[in-house]
């Protein structure tokens, strides 16, 4: 069929039949079908570029499971949720041989506060961890321990000793390692400061239990002819040379002074030449099982005299040894806070620590004092203070927070320590008791306060 044109101006379109026509319809249905074609190829054409987006979005979907372990590493750095590496603690005490009951008494004190430190969270959020060692009095053990317990613990803070002889054995090293020391020792040469910066005592110092014993002989049973009975050792020179010293201090000389070979069966000739002196107080710088025979010796000799001495003749040894007989006229120095008269009562402090001691030992009413164990019960929470003060566990910065605690309300005393001086109390913290009054764990303050 020959098509016909018609002319347009610029432009020619053919002139179509039906049949031309029916042939244009299908073109242009054939065309628009490839454009729609076409067209949703290019409007499906993001699906690709949406896979990519769908495949980007999956590691956000797993961000959470692949984040999972870094929350966790989180958890783990942060010290509000996770538990605190424990904070070691030396005990280096004597547990065993002739002053063993001593320090047994001090570890239950030691093991009370630590317990109820623990139970409130630890020190900085540390729950103590403590490693004890028995020296059994011995300085040469004790310095091996003290190597021990600095070396292969790696403690920087040791609660201890319980006696002088075994401070004085292991001071020089921890002073060197910068390790804090603080116990029971009362040796002036162990509280020197100048010399161990590192060393702290809670118990009075030998010249301040003189002091107190010179104090009520001359002050109370005001005694004009006072004699000294001490035993021949590095404790009974030491405390020879401390009552002198305190009597000197007070203007008054000793009427007679006797010494005698430790272990001396009996006391006889020494408390003879005394009584011929015609003294009116004996100061006592004697211990345990020669405390007993001396005082059993007054009671053969049937001579009433004021015997004055340190805290051991309020032990149970020296009580059950002698008497109650034998100890009428005995005093013993002991801590104020924790002996009571007519007018001072056992603080409520006090009484609440002989409930706490009662129920741990089991024992209602106590049959036994409570001093050593108050005293390293306040020693631990003096460590606490001290450690909080610092910020930090460093021997050094330790030392230097004891340094500066003033007026620390204990249940046996108020500590102050300064830089200059490393013993906690002082003459005001102390009393003489009767050794015998022992009333459910407390002492009954001699007659004058």
């Amino acid at each position: 069929m020959k098509e016909e044109y018609f002319v347009l101006p610029r432009r020619a379109y053919p002139t179509r039949t039906p049949g031309a026509l029916l042939t244009t319809i299908l073109a242009i249905l054939l065309i628009s079908s490839l454009v729609a074609c076409s067209a949703g190829s290019q409007t499906t054409s993001p699906a690709p570029s949406a896979q990519p987006s769908t495949s980007a979005k999956a590691p956000e979907t797993s961000k959470p499971a692949e984040s999972k372990p870094a929350a966790s590493a989180s958890v783990s750095a942060s010290p509000s949720t996770a538990p605190a590496a424990p904070l070691k603690i030396g005990a280096l005490l004597t547990t065993s041989g002739p002053v063993g009951e001593a320090g047994t008494r001090q570890m239950v004190g030691l093991e009370m506060a630590i317990e109820e430190i623990n139970a409130s969270g630890g020190i900085m959020g540390r729950k103590i961890e403590l490693i004890q060692r028995d020296d059994g009095g011995d300085p040469t053990k004790a310095l091996a321990a003290a190597h021990e317990l600095v070396e292969k613990q790696g403690v920087t803070l040791i609660l201890g000793t319980t006696v002088s002889s075994t401070a004085l054995a292991v001071l020089p090293y921890l002073t060197e390692q910068k390790v804090v020391l603080i116990g029971s020792h009362s040796a002036a040469a162990a509280v020197d400061a100048q010399k161990y910066p590192y060393g702290f005592t809670g118990s009075p110092t030998s010249s301040l239990q003189a002091a107190i014993i010179v104090k009520y002989a001359v002050d109370i049973v005001k005694a004009q002819k006072i004699g000294i009975l001490a035993e021949s050792s590095a404790y009974g020179n030491g405390t020879l040379a401390d009552l002198k010293a305190q009597l000197e201090a007070q203007r008054v000389q000793p009427t007679a002074v006797e010494q005698y070979p430790q272990g001396t069966l009996d006391m006889t000739t020494a408390l003879s030449s005394l009584r011929k002196a015609g003294v009116q107080v004996i100061l006592g710088a004697t211990l345990g099982a020669d405390s007993v025979r001396i005082l059993k010796n007054l009671q053969s000799m049937n001579w009433e005299v004021p015997y004055l001495g340190n805290s051991d003749l309020a032990t149970t040894a020296v009580v059950q040894g002698v008497g109650p007989e034998g100890l009428k006229l005995t005093y013993a120095y002991n801590f104020k806070r924790l002996a009571f008269s007519d007018k001072l009562p056992v603080l409520e402090k006090g009484k609440q620590f002989v409930a706490k001691v009662a129920k741990k030992m089991n024992q209602s009413p106590l049959k036994e004092s409570v001093q050593q164990q108050a005293l390293f019960y306040d020693l631990t929470y003096l460590i606490k203070a001290a450690v909080e003060a610092a910020r930090s566990t460093e021997g050094a910065k330790v030392a230097a927070a004891l340094d500066s605690i003033k007026d620390f309300d204990g249940v046996e005393a108020s500590y102050t320590f300064t830089k200059e001086k490393h013993s906690g109390l002082d003459l005001d913290d102390l009393v003489m008791v009767k050794p015998a009054s022992l009333r459910d764990g407390v002492f009954e303050m001699a007659p004058g306060y």
